[in-house]
């Protein structure tokens, strides 16, 4: 895997979404377990190309969930079943709202899950800062929770 992709400078020229559909791919298990989970409901079926379209076109709304599924729907031109739509009627704000995190949002949550699992992997420090351009004190914080979930 090119983690350079979660790099602040592209140096190479390499196909960047590919590698973020690969990514997701590879990791679409974690990322589902970290999107709002009412987010992670809806698009559990979709590819890693349809997810990320899904992203581009809807990321940062505030979507109202309204009485009746159709609505819905329409705006995020998507079909749910009655007991889906319920679900997710369940999930949202007390206003009957969701938002979906931005573009942005998503990629800072890739590129967590990719300097986490290279954290695991054993990769030194100062790579990981070349790699990601992450501080050493997120390398520190990230470091120690994970200890802390392992003794859990």
């Amino acid at each position: 895997m090119h983690y350079e992709i979660f790099g602040a400078i592209y140096t190479n020229k390499i196909n960047h979404m590919n590698e973020l559909y690969i990514f997701y791919e590879e990791y679409k298990v974690e990322v589902l377990a970290r999107l709002p989970f009412f987010l992670s409901e809806l698009v559990e079926p979709y590819t890693a190309n349809e997810f990320y379209d899904f992203i581009e076109k809807h990321g940062g709304k505030k979507i109202y969930l309204g009485k009746h599924k159709s609505k819905l729907e329409i705006s995020l031109e998507i079909n749910l079943t009655e007991s889906h739509y319920c679900r997710l009627c369940s999930l949202a704000d007390s206003s009957g709202y969701i938002e979906i995190p931005n573009r942005w949002g998503i990629f800072s949550l890739l590129r967590k899950i990719a300097y986490e699992n290279s954290i695991k992997n054993g990769m030194a420090n100062d790579e990981l800062i070349r790699v990601f351009g992450i501080s050493q004190r997120t390398i520190s914080t990230a470091r120690k929770k994970m200890a802390i979930s392992k003794q859990s």
